[in-house]
């Protein structure tokens, strides 16, 4: 008995007419799909050979759209990452691969195994992308020395950080320094010579395209990507490399290093007092440098503030004092006039007392030469007119005296 066909997809029998009884899709088109998968993995396999690491990418992506269940082009995409110091998108690619095909001979699951192994890599990739992650913030609000700060520890951890070059190329556009800038996108050059990244702002900075192409070619011959993973002979039958299983100068002896090596950065663990002796006095610098300015403006701010509000206050009382010894002055000058006055009157007064009296004393005289000439005369009546006339005399003065 004949053994059926089984669906390419998912593995039920398919009936005489090339469509699976389950999944009703037809052989030829999972088949015409598959080998589009294998022709992109294919062709990004080539160009990350030539480290066309963006062209690669986009080849795997996809080759994965039309087979997810491509391994190989997982693990190759997972590499690329873990080649540009993105760790976190080649663990899921990885991971994903690890699911699809739990086999040994899925490559995935010594590339996990190597990184449980090894858990500072892991480790160092949570501190590169934390402190990528702290120099984006800090560009955007324009801290750009507190964001070199951080892209100078990321880049310490992984050389080979391309998003991490980018940004202090970009940085350094900014800062009108192109001779720094070209340096970093040189190096990110170097790692993926198509980057559009890398070649956008060598073009803003005025770059011709053959410029590029030898900055590109200025670090030399670099390692190739699969030298140190190695690659599986070539097969008789179609003459393209499947997997990377051995490397070529080794040929059938399993490569014994670990894949993460060359990503090793420095053993942070050996030199930590070291590290933590910098770290103060760079914490001391720039508290010296950035905190300390700003806290010294914002008190000069203070104390000139006060100082103008208290020189306001200080001339709006001056003002109101010399009103007020003004008013004083001119109390003063009424003062005098009325005390002038009240002398003048004094005076009239007694000289108006003085003339009384002289008048009294005249009176006095006439009245006793009066007396002696009449003597004979109503002594009664005599002397009734003259105490009337005398009486009549006083009221005469007393009414002077009221008028004045």
């Amino acid at each position: 008995m004949a053994v059926r066909e089984r669906c390419l997809y998912c593995g039920s029998p398919v009936s005489t007419n090339g469509y699976c009884t389950r999944c009703r899709l037809s052989q030829d088109f999972l088949r015409k799909a598959i080998n589009t998968s294998k022709y992109y993995y294919n062709m990004g396999l080539d160009k990350a050979r030539v480290r066309d690491l963006s062209g690669a990418i986009d080849s795997l992506k996809a080759s994965l759209r039309y087979n997810k269940s491509n391994t190989l082009a997982r693990n190759l995409l997972g590499l690329i990452y873990y080649e540009m110091g993105e760790t976190v998108p080649a663990l899921n690619c990885w991971v994903v691969s690890v699911n699809i095909n739990p086999g040994k001979d899925n490559l995935a699951v010594r590339y996990l195994k190597e990184l449980r192994d090894d858990p500072s890599t892991l480790e160092n990739a949570s501190t590169t992308a934390r402190e990528f992650n702290l120099a984006l913030e800090h560009a955007k609000k324009y801290d750009i020395d507190l964001a070199m700060i951080n892209l100078n520890k990321a880049i310490s951890l992984n050389q080979n950080f391309i998003k991490a070059h980018l940004l202090m190329a970009l940085i350094y556009i900014g800062k009108n320094r192109g001779g720094m800038a070209r340096k970093c996108l040189a190096h990110v050059m170097s790692l993926d010579r198509t980057n559009p990244t890398a070649l956008h702002y060598l073009r803003e900075l005025g770059e011709t395209e053959e410029n590029i192409t030898r900055m590109a070619d200025s670090y030399g011959e670099t390692e190739e990507l699969f030298n140190y993973y190695g690659v599986e002979e070539e097969k008789e039958n179609d003459g393209r490399p499947a997997k990377m299983v051995y490397p070529r100068q080794e040929k059938g002896k399993r490569n014994q290093e670990s894949v993460y090596k060359r990503y090793k950065g420095l053993n942070l663990a050996r030199y930590s007092n070291i590290y933590m002796v910098a770290g103060i006095i760079l914490g001391i610098v720039v508290c010296y440098f950035l905190i300390i300015p700003s806290v010294r403006r914002n008190y000069n701010e203070k104390i000139s503030t006060k100082e103008q509000s208290y020189i306001k206050e200080l001339s709006s009382k001056n003002s109101e004092i010399e009103s007020l010894n003004n008013t004083v002055n001119s109390l003063n000058e009424k003062a005098s006039m009325t005390d002038a006055t009240n002398g003048d009157k004094d005076k009239q007064i007694a000289d108006l007392k003085e003339e009384v009296n002289q008048l009294k004393k005249k009176l006095g005289e006439t009245a006793k030469t009066t007396d002696n000439k009449d003597n004979s005369g109503d002594g009664a009546s005599k002397e009734d007119n003259e105490a009337q006339d005398t009486k009549n005399n006083e009221d005469d003065v007393n009414d002077i005296l009221s008028e004045e």
